[in-house]
């Protein structure tokens, strides 16, 4: 087995969560050869996988047990052959990586009339209610660490977190703040979090969301211009 930085190493924001992966306790590599790479992102989160070509994929696909699984596949152009071997996923997501490259701290804007700061479990029923009702997962991201925006009034006007396999996510600016610069004052924060904990900072895009597209761009994230796509089943 080689060494999977020498594969991963070759294209940064195209494999930055693989190579964040490799940084945090529990992840375990599968395979690792000159067609491809595959590991599972800490104790219990999802696959990742990166073939470079069809017979690759297949064998990476057969590494991972049982009918359900939860994977990040590249490239976009060897699902039917992760698919023949796992089976149709009941959703796929294609999603563009975007990654942060540098080692110094991006500036951090304030706004007027906000203040950011740490969310708490009393905060729970709002993020559920503005972003998903997975109560369990909310709770485990709150307790991960998110941070919220709030206004002069103790309201909550948006929050950001981290996803269990690592992305920068969870943004949320509701509806009545935006256009404030909220969203990329939590970014920024959220950004140079992960910086100091000697981690790569990167996250999922979905294809066709150009809002979200422009908003790390001017962050100072670098894309992809290749796909990577989730899968569930």
């Amino acid at each position: 087995m080689l060494d999977p930085k020498i594969y991963l190493e070759k294209d940064f924001a195209y494999h930055a969560d693989m190579l964040d992966a490799l940084l945090e306790e529990g992840t375990e590599v599968f395979y690792s050869e000159e067609d491809g790479v595959m590991l599972r992102i800490g104790k219990r989160g999802p696959y990742a996988i990166s073939a470079k070509t069809a017979d690759a994929m297949k064998k990476m696909a057969e590494l991972i047990p049982g009918e359900r699984y939860m994977a990040v596949v590249r490239p976009f152009k060897f699902l039917p052959e992760f698919y023949e071997i796992k089976g149709i996923p009941e959703e796929a997501m294609p999603c563009y990586q975007a990654a942060f490259s540098g080692n110094e701290p991006v500036p951090e804007s304030e706004v007027p009339g906000i203040e950011i700061k740490p969310l708490s479990e009393e905060n729970l029923s709002f993020v559920c209610k503005n972003y998903d009702d997975d109560e369990d997962y909310m709770k485990s991201r709150i307790e991960y660490g998110m941070l919220g925006a709030f206004d002069e009034s103790g309201n909550c006007a948006g929050f950001i977190g981290f996803h269990g396999e690592g992305s920068m996510g969870l943004l949320t600016v509701l509806p009545e703040y935006r256009r404030r610069g909220i969203g990329i004052a939590l970014e920024a924060r959220n950004l140079n979090r992960r910086l100091s904990e000697g981690r790569i900072p990167f996250g999922h895009v979905v294809v066709g969301n150009e809002k979200s597209t422009g908003l790390q761009k001017k962050i100072g994230m670098e894309f992809s211009d290749k796909i990577v796509t989730w899968v569930f089943k």
